[in-house]
């Protein structure tokens, strides 16, 4: 399942507590406590000329700024939300709130399915825009579930929104409010033949039973402990999650410089 704080055990192992959390992740275990250093972010400023380094997804910025170019960008940008798949577009048009400006599409094949196709859309003045291209996913080793319980190994379909992310790593250029602890998210083990290790180096907390701007590490669960809790978007090992979903560092990195916290940004998971 994913980090699951506070009651989860993988295999014989129960996993260790910071104070009173455990993560249960791909068979996470947690550091002894550690001071966490929260950053939130200030006022976003105008983005320096060119992409971010490793960020394929954020538009370039031109050297000229000639009415053609304009043009040409506001056709491209028009074309592309014209092309919307159907399967995007009605995802889209009924699963996101009105304002949400940003939204994360894990798409998977069948209720079973234990892998997914990631991609992240920009809602313009033309319509939704695919940023960039599809990421491969995985997510829980049982599939999915409309109505998930503590434990099942499944990942929660449904919308929710994208509010706090964290990691083992220092912030990666981030806009969200980013967590850092190298203790708190250190993992050790391995999970279905897997190594563990560096799963929670990027982690974005999806906010299904949990408190909507709350700390990653936050254990509150609004709803009780019977659906579970610790739902996150992290970094892939090569197999599928305890219910996380989960793509490569790289796409990591490139979501987590994408967030942007005044777009209200949401996952929408969606199996079959």
């Amino acid at each position: 399942m994913s980090p699951n704080w506070g009651r989860l055990i993988v295999g014989t192992s129960s996993l260790a507590a910071l104070a009173i959390l455990t993560a249960g992740c791909a068979g996470a275990t947690v550091a002894s406590a550690s001071p966490l250093s929260l950053s939130l972010p200030a006022s976003r400023a105008p983005a320096p000329p060119g992409p971010r380094p490793g960020n394929a997804l954020l538009p370039r910025t031109q050297a000229t700024a000639s009415a053609s170019a304009s043009a040409s960008a506001s056709a491209s940008a028009s074309a592309s939300a014209q092309t919307v798949p159907t399967w995007a577009s009605a995802l889209l048009a009924q699963e996101v709130p009105a304002k949400s400006g940003q939204a994360v599409i894990v798409r998977a094949p069948s209720m079973s399915s234990t892998t997914n196709t990631v991609t992240l859309w920009t809602r313009t003045a033309a319509g939704w825009r695919q940023m960039g291209t599809s990421m491969p996913g995985h997510n829980g080793e049982r599939g999915w579930s409309a109505h998930r319980t503590s434990g099942d190994l499944k990942t929660p379909t449904g919308v929710y929104s994208l509010t706090a992310a964290g990691g083992r790593l220092p912030n990666p250029g981030t806009s969200e409010p980013y967590e850092h602890n190298a203790s708190y998210f250190r993992t050790d083990g391995r999970f279905l033949g897997h190594s563990t290790v560096g799963v929670f180096d990027y982690v974005v907390a999806i906010d299904f039973n949990r408190v909507a701007g709350s700390p990653v590490s936050s254990t509150a669960e609004p709803k009780s402990e019977g659906p579970g809790g610790g739902i996150w978007l992290h970094v892939d090992n090569g197999a599928a999650t305890l219910a996380c979903v989960t793509v490569s560092k790289q796409d990591m990195v490139t979501i987590l410089r994408w967030l942007d916290p005044s777009q209200h940004p949401v996952i929408v998971l969606k199996a079959g």
